[in-house]
C-alpha cells in the first residue's frame, strides 16, 4: 500500500540551489559545463516530483490541461519580453525577421524559455504515470522501461543535430518520467529501483554520447534530490525560497546583461552569477507582491 508522500523543506533549498546553478552556467560558459547540466536536471526531478505529490494528494487526480492552460501566458508573456530585449540589444540586421526559425515559436528569443512549453506538454504524463504504477512490480518494469527509452532518446541528442529545442527536450523528457517514478517510489518506500534507473539512464547516456559532459545527470540529479530529501529541515524562510526558484530561473538572463552594461562585459564571472541571480531573486520577491505580475513566476 502506498504511503502519503509528504512535502519537505529541504526540497525548496534543492530548487533555489538549482536556480542558482543555472545562472553560474550561464556566467561561465563551456562546453564542459556540468553544472548547469546537473541544476536542470535537479529542476526536471523536483518539478516532476512535485506534480506527483500533488496528484497524490488530490487522491490520483491531476487537472493537466488546467494547469497547463496557466502556464500559457507566462510562457507568451516571457516570449515577448526578451523578444522585446533582443530588439534592444541587438545590432544584427536581420533581428526584425520574426519567423527566420519558426522553432523560436517554442523557445522565444531566449532558449531557456525551451522549459515551458515543455512542461505544459510533460503534465500530460502525471496522471498515466500516476495511475499505472501501482504495485512494486510495476514500479521495477517502469524503472527497466526508463533505461529502455533513454537510448533512442540520448542517441537522438547526440547525433541527429535536430533544431533547438528538441535537443533539450529529448534529454528532459526521460529525466521528467524518472522523477514521476521517484515520486511514486517514495511513496512505497522503495527509491532504490530509480537509483538504480538512473545509473542505468547515465550509463546509457555514456555509451551512446562517447561521454558527453551531461552524461551523469540522470544519476547526479537523482543523487542530489536523496541527500536532500533526507535533510531533517524546517525554516520559515525555506518555502520562500523555493517559491522563488522558477522565477530566478526565468528572470536571470535580463538580469545579467544589466550586470554586464553596469560593469562592463569583462566582468568577473563569479561577480556576475552571484549579482545576477540576487538582482533576480529580489526582483521575483517584488514581483510576487504584484497580484497581475506574480502569476508570470
Amino acid at each position: 500500500m502506498k504511503k502519503q508522500v509528504q512535502h519537505r523543506q529541504s526540497i525548496d533549498l534543492a530548487r533555489f540551489c538549482a536556480a542558482f546553478g543555472v545562472v553560474f552556467s550561464h556566467a561561465f560558459p563551456t562546453t564542459e559545463d556540468w553544472v548547469g547540466h546537473l541544476s536542470v536536471g535537479l529542476f526536471l526531478i523536483l518539478t516532476a516530483f512535485l506534480a506527483m505529490q500533488s496528484m497524490q494528494r488530490a487522491g490520483g487526480r491531476y487537472g493537466f490541461v488546467a494547469r497547463a492552460q496557466k502556464l500559457v501566458v507566462p510562457w507568451l508573456l516571457w516570449s515577448a519580453f526578451f523578444r522585446v530585449v533582443d530588439l534592444v540589444v541587438s545590432d544584427t540586421a536581420d533581428r526584425f525577421i520574426l519567423l527566420e526559425n519558426p522553432w523560436t515559436l517554442l523557445i522565444g528569443s531566449s532558449i531557456h524559455l525551451w522549459f515551458l512549453p515543455f512542461i505544459m506538454g510533460a503534465m500530460a504524463f502525471v496522471q498515466p504515470v500516476g495511475r499505472q504504477i501501482n504495485s512494486p512490480a510495476r514500479l521495477i518494469r517502469a524503472c527497466a522501461g526508463l533505461v529502455a527509452l533513454s537510448v533512442p532518446f540520448f542517441w537522438a541528442h547526440d547525433r541527429l543535430g535536430l533544431p533547438e529545442p528538441l535537443p533539450q527536450w529529448l534529454i528532459a523528457l526521460p529525466v521528467y518520467l524518472l522523477g514521476l517514478v521517484m515520486g511514486i517510489a517514495q511513496a512505497m518506500g522503495r527509491p532504490l529501483p530509480t537509483l538504480a534507473a538512473a545509473a542505468g539512464m547515465s550509463l546509457v547516456a555514456y555509451i551512446v554520447t562517447g561521454g558527453a559532459p551531461w552524461f551523469f545527470t540522470p544519476l547526479a540529479a537523482v543523487l542530489v534530490f536523496e541527500a536532500l530529501w533526507r535533510l531533517p529541515m524546517q525554516a520559515r524562510f525555506l518555502p520562500a525560497l523555493g517559491q522563488a526558484a522558477f522565477g530566478i530561473y526565468l528572470l536571470h538572463p535580463f538580469m545579467m546583461l544589466v550586470v554586464y552594461k553596469l560593469f562592463g562585459s569583462g566582468v568577473a564571472p563569479m561577480f556576475s552569477a552571484v549579482a545576477a541571480f540576487l538582482m533576480s531573486w529580489a526582483g521575483v520577491v517584488v514581483a510576487r507582491k504584484i497580484p497581475l505580475v506574480a502569476r508570470l513566476m
